[in-house]
């Protein structure tokens, strides 16, 4: 049997504690950012990466960084300027367009799959049970409110909004949802013996590692979308 009891440090306080004090802090500031400096992030990135810095900390902080946030784009002028920057930096680099579509996937999918992970602990649900609610939550919160914003962009009606929303948010919903069932179901038994409730620190740690699992899984996904047309990654058309 593989030995996953090392991983019994995200049911700690002093990791748990720290590690969202730091995505706290890190989603505050990404907040400011997106809405006084890196202005020319797509409205649903505003709020997809304060949600993804929340819980991954330091790594979703760094991510930021290094994929959405140009080297200097503080140092611009004017709003046009900062867009022209913003694009050369993200638009044609596949490793920032992508990151941008899995953060938009994952930020969105992610408050969905929490909520519900959340009310399936207290009505004591099953496994599989609660894995289909986390998936229909996390499915239509990230659709109806993050991807259909971001469609509305490209799409030259509502209904066709819609269609592109849900299209593009069903194969990568799959590879999230895979990563948080292997979590679930896999790892967070064999580290800790049981399924954590919403009270306690193995619960917050444990959704933020299968978050991150999913974000992993649905990499590859989201570059294939990009390739074929289904989703536009991260930039802002003009």
């Amino acid at each position: 049997m593989i030995e996953l009891g090392w991983l019994s440090f995200l049911a700690e306080p002093w990791f748990v504690l720290p590690f969202y004090a730091i995505g706290l802090i890190g989603a505050v500031w990404v907040t400011w950012d997106a809405y006084h400096t890196n202005t020319p992030l797509k409205p649903a990135m505003r709020w997809a990466w304060p949600i993804i810095v929340f819980f991954f900390g330091p790594v979703g902080l760094a991510l930021y960084l290094l994929t959405a946030r140009a080297p200097g784009i503080g140092q611009v002028d004017g709003e046009e300027e900062k867009q022209e920057r913003h694009n050369e930096y993200v638009m044609h680099d596949w490793f920032r367009r992508t990151t941008g579509s899995v953060i938009h996937c994952v930020g969105g999918d992610g408050v969905g799959i929490v909520t519900a992970m959340i009310m399936a602990r207290v009505f004591d649900l099953g496994f599989w049970e609660e894995w289909w609610f986390e998936y229909l939550v996390g499915y239509l919160m990230g659709t109806l409110i993050f991807q259909y914003k971001a469609m509305s962009m490209h799409a030259s009606s509502w209904p066709q909004a819609i269609y592109m929303a849900f299209r593009g948010e069903w194969y990568s919903m799959l590879s999230v949802m895979a990563g948080m069932g292997l979590v679930m179901g896999v790892v967070t038994p064999l580290a800790v013996t049981e399924q954590p409730d919403p009270d306690t620190y193995a619960f917050w740690g444990f959704a933020a590692l299968g978050l991150f699992v999913g974000f992993i899984l649905t990499y590859p996904m989201n570059w294939l979308e990009i390739k074929v047309g289904y989703k536009h990654g991260m930039g802002r058309q003009h």
